[in-house]
């Protein structure tokens, strides 16, 4: 807010300097010569265009320099144990402008031999925290470097956050080594090693992107597969998208880990829903690319086969990509049948609130709903009561005793 600030001073103040310019020059006689007046102009006008924007740097000089002095580093005293911790943390969570300075203060303090293990588990993260592909800091590979060799620590917990900051930078030669290493120390368990090497796919090289695929497709890991589905949906370059999309591991990575609800029919998880409609529109898109139709028309055809979990359809109807499907349904489409799906799911769970507000929903997307599922009524048996039956007795047996 300060910088937006001292940019908005500086360009008051040069709109009002040009209008004092323009009123001087309007008191000019008209007599004068035309050329002297159109000199003026233009020199007086660079002038003031130059002061203007002098005076806006060095208001955002100013600006920079108040910032740093409030720099939360610059006051901070190594204290061990979870108490520096948890300041860390604090500082962190309030965020640190990726600044000189604060690189500066922040690689200070680590190197300083002054910190606790405790304190170089959150300085790993704010570590992280001031690296960007600007290199806004000038440090960046400082930061690299100071976080590699703290992914290499006896602390199972500083290794740990390091290793997994390391590998969220971006790819570096070697980084999968680092990772590796991470993984066999036990500073990271396999779930955290996966989620690193998936993230790494976006940023690697082609060589690279194929042989960190092909490791994550052999174990069929689902949080790695996640990760990789929903980069692969943006379409974005930066994700690798379209390697995803024309990566045969890729489609056999997700025909491996399709996502399944809980085996309690009644229970409608939210992460569930979310992890298996960015894996059903990563796999038609993938589809879509080997066979030309149009991904909506795959999920459809895939959300209609018989025997689907009707909490899938509901996930996907639910979802912000189904939104166009079901104003644009039309009486008896697909898009309509799998609609009564869901209000048939929601009607057999009434217990279930969440899930009715979800079907409410879905049908007021609809343009054309379908006809309101009428609810069962329960009706009174008609005809004469029936009188008391006989007990059986077991042969050979007395009435009245037992056998």
């Amino acid at each position: 807010m300060k910088r937006i600030y001292w940019a908005c001073s500086g360009l008051i103040g040069f709109l009002v300097i040009g209008a004092l310019v323009y009123g001087s020059l309007s008191a000019v006689p008209a007599s004068g010569v035309d050329t002297m007046e159109a000199n003026f102009s233009t020199q007086s006008l660079a002038a003031h265009a130059t002061d203007g924007a002098a005076q806006y740097r060095e208001k955002l000089a100013a600006a920079a320099a108040i910032a740093d002095e409030r720099n939360p580093l610059r006051s901070y005293v190594p204290t061990p144990g979870v108490a520096g911790r948890l300041a860390l943390d604090n500082i962190y969570a309030k965020g640190l402008a990726a600044t000189p300075q604060s690189a500066t203060l922040a690689l200070d303090l680590l190197r300083s031999g002054r910190l606790s293990p405790d304190e170089k588990i959150s300085m790993a993260v704010i570590l992280y925290g001031l690296y960007n592909r600007e290199n806004t800091t000038g440090a960046n590979q400082d930061i690299a470097l100071e976080l590699k060799i703290l992914a290499s620590d006896s602390n199972k917990q500083i290794a740990h956050n390091a290793a997994v900051a390391y590998a969220g930078l971006e790819y570096m030669p070697g980084t999968e080594i680092v990772l590796k290493q991470a993984l066999k120390s036990g500073a990271l368990e396999s779930e955290s090693y996966f989620r690193a090497l998936a993230h790494l796919v976006t940023s690697a090289p082609p060589e690279k992107q194929k042989e960190f695929l092909a490791e994550i497709r052999t174990a069929s890991n689902r949080l790695a597969s996640d990760i990789l589905a929903d980069a692969l949906n943006t379409g974005k370059e930066f994700n690798a998208a379209s390697f995803l999309r024309s990566s045969e591991d890729m489609a056999e990575l997700l025909r491996a880990t399709e996502p399944e609800f809980s085996t309690s029919v009644g229970l409608y998880g939210l992460t569930d829903a979310l992890r298996y409609r960015t894996w059903i529109r990563a796999s038609a898109t993938i589809e879509s690319q080997k066979t030309g139709r149009s991904v909506d028309d795959i999920i459809l055809a895939r959300l209609s086969e018989q025997g689907t979990d009707a909490r899938k359809v509901v996930a996907y109807l639910s979802s912000p990509e189904a939104v166009h499907l079901l104003a644009s349904a039309k009486p008896d489409s697909p898009v309509q049948q799998l609609a009564v799906i869901a209000e048939s799911y929601a009607g057999q769970h009434p217990n279930n609130g969440h899930v009715k507000e979800i079907a409410q929903e879905i049908r007021a997307r609809m343009n054309t709903p379908p006809p309101v599922i009428p609810k069962p009524v329960f009706t009174m048996p008609v005809g004469p009561v029936p009188g008391p039956q006989p007990i059986l007795q077991a042969p050979g047996t007395v009435p009245g005793q037992h056998p």
